[in-house]
């Protein structure tokens, strides 16, 4: 599955940016996919849709799951020395997790989704929503998978 967007033939650049320069924009998606691709990760997706209310007895049933297509990101640190447990960044803030997830600006994901990378879960806790040259979102370790 080829890396969006290299801005070259069969580009699927859009023009929804805001303020930044089209060939700047280009450039800095490409510096994030070579960023990602450096260390990939192969990130499963699973989604719980929205509770739905029992028409019979007026309670809430659980949404069902979907596990979307495999999509590539990279897993970093988030190490910042003081810190009041918000990011401030030029995107926004997020909440301060350990580790962020970083993917293409095409990246498939909402809060609350989740995911299991070398079987430990990971859950997405926040996302930035300003930027246009990439995903970035907060992740929160969940732990191993409980087989008793």
């Amino acid at each position: 599955m080829p890396f969006l967007d290299g801005g070259g033939a069969g580009s699927t650049f859009e023009p929804e940016y805001s303020g930044i320069n089209k060939v700047e924009l280009i450039m800095r998606r490409r510096l994030v996919r070579e960023f990602i691709k450096a260390d990939r990760v192969n990130l499963v997706i699973t989604r719980k849709t929205t509770p739905t209310k029992n028409p019979r007895t007026g309670g809430m049933l659980a949404g069902s799951t979907q596990t979307l297509d495999s999509q590539l990101a990279r897993i970093v640190q988030n190490k910042r020395r003081y810190n009041n447990g918000i990011v401030n960044s030029e995107a926004g803030d997020i909440p301060h997790t350990d580790y962020l997830l970083l993917g293409m600006h095409t990246l498939d994901v909402e809060v609350e989704d989740t995911f299991i990378w070398l079987g430990v879960h990971y859950h997405i806790t926040g996302i930035h929503e300003a930027r246009t040259e990439s995903t970035l979102c907060s992740i929160d370790l969940l732990g191993k998978t409980n087989h008793a």
